[in-house]
């Protein structure tokens, strides 16, 4: 089983399998310290094609007032919080906030050294990023720079792309360029949703346990005040651990882990307790299995395959078609087809349904009857066998009316 995002969460913040890496400025109606409405900061990404994992640590995002070029604040941690970007694709995280007005600049601050694990060969490499006119470094940290004007307001989507299948890793200098543009209104990212807020300090996966040592690894997906120097970690526990599942689960009364030997390989958990900077180690005082991923969700299937099972990307054209039968769906290969081509659906693929208010992703089985218009933003892709297919990126059910 998979899951599928709950309507309630609000439309328009998440990106999906766009192959990108964002950092999304969301302008809505919470307060702010000063007293001033204030625009939410969110953190996503996506895909990468050549890279299995992508460790990137941010420590301050500031953005420069048209005004008086001074520099607003609107996240900072100076010991970092590392992402593994490649596991936020189809999701946003929200990071800060940041108040209406307008700005001239956008300066991310960040850890020199990336950790780049090889999709094919599982192969590791600590990269630096590289200096160039929009990228300054110094002590280990660099700052990119985004020049152009910004107008936040209240409701206002302001999307930072750190576009990955632009990063251009030099394997002679062992130099990462980054490329990293701006979405001013938002319109590239509708339809997407956030992660739920969590006080953690690491999250992974669990790829080993040593039960006679009472110690687990994990894959680290985000670790918070500390910098990792590698994919993954060992987490320490002890008597006094606390072994639980995520108290904001839909299925947190029905938790049936209260013990290490209730731990498994592939559970994905919330670690709460240190870095031990002398061992190299997390030690654990909780760990929280995440059953829905932080992801608003109700229960659905979907398709077993992964765009991460193809290579040789290519975005192509749009494709629309309208009619009383605008599209057939094959439910035993998931795949649509419109138009005389077929286009496969992955477990990334998202779908909408504007058939009706309030607009909705949908599961795969939930595709509505009453579509007189499809829109497919998709790829092309070879599969394992080399074959070019049609991979489906984003479908979206409307009535011929409709915009």
């Amino acid at each position: 089983m998979s899951y599928l995002r709950k309507s309630e969460v609000k439309l328009g913040i998440v990106v999906g399998v766009l192959f990108l890496l964002s950092i999304l400025l969301y302008a809505c109606g919470g307060g702010s310290s000063s007293g001033t409405s204030a625009a939410s900061l969110y953190i996503t990404d996506d895909l990468s094609t050549n890279y299995s994992q992508v460790y990137v640590t941010i420590y301050k995002i500031q953005l420069e007032k048209a005004s008086d070029q001074s520099l607003v604040t609107v996240f900072e941690d100076p010991a970092g919080v590392t992402y593994d970007m490649t596991e936020l694709r189809g999701v946003l995280e929200k990071i800060g906030s940041i108040p209406p007005g307008t700005y001239t600049k956008i300066i991310i601050t960040v850890d020199q050294q990336l950790i780049l694990v090889e999709k094919v060969t599982g192969n590791q490499i600590t990269a630096d990023l590289s200096e160039n006119a929009w990228t300054s470094c110094s002590n280990g940290q660099c700052d990119y720079e985004i020049v152009g004007a910004i107008n936040v307001i209240e409701g206002q989507k302001v999307i930072v792309d750190f576009d990955l299948k632009q990063f251009v890793y030099d394997p002679v200098t062992n130099t990462v360029t980054a490329k990293i543009v701006v979405d001013a209104d938002g319109s590239e990212h509708s339809g997407y949703y956030e992660l739920k807020s969590d006080k953690y300090k690491l999250k992974g996966i669990i790829v080993s346990i040593d039960t006679a040592n009472n110690t687990f690894v994990v894959q680290i997906i985000k670790a918070k005040h500390f910098v990792p120097t590698e994919p993954t970690i060992t987490v320490t526990t002890t008597d006094t651990t606390v072994f639980t599942c995520d108290d904001d689960d839909d299925n947190y009364l029905n938790c049936n882990v209260s013990s290490f030997g209730d731990l498994a390989t592939g559970m994905k958990v919330e670690i709460y307790g240190s870095y031990n900077s002398s061992t190299g180690n997390f030690d654990a005082t909780k760990v929280a299995v995440d059953n829905d991923d932080d992801i608003y969700y109700s229960s659905c299937s979907e398709p077993a395959r992964s765009i991460l099972d193809y290579t040789g990307l290519s975005y192509k054209t749009e494709v629309e078609a309208s009619g009383a039968d605008p599209y057939t769906y094959n439910p035993d290969d998931h795949s649509i087809t419109v138009s005389g081509s077929t286009y496969l659906i992955t477990k990334e693929t998202i779908l909408k349904d504007e058939t009706s208010k309030p607009e909705r992703v949908i599961c795969v089985d939930s595709m509505p009857v009453a579509a007189t218009k499809i829109e497919v933003k998709y790829v092309q892709a070879r599969d394992a066998d080399g074959n070019t297919v049609n991979i489906a990126i984003k479908v979206e059910f409307k009535n011929s009316s409709s915009s």
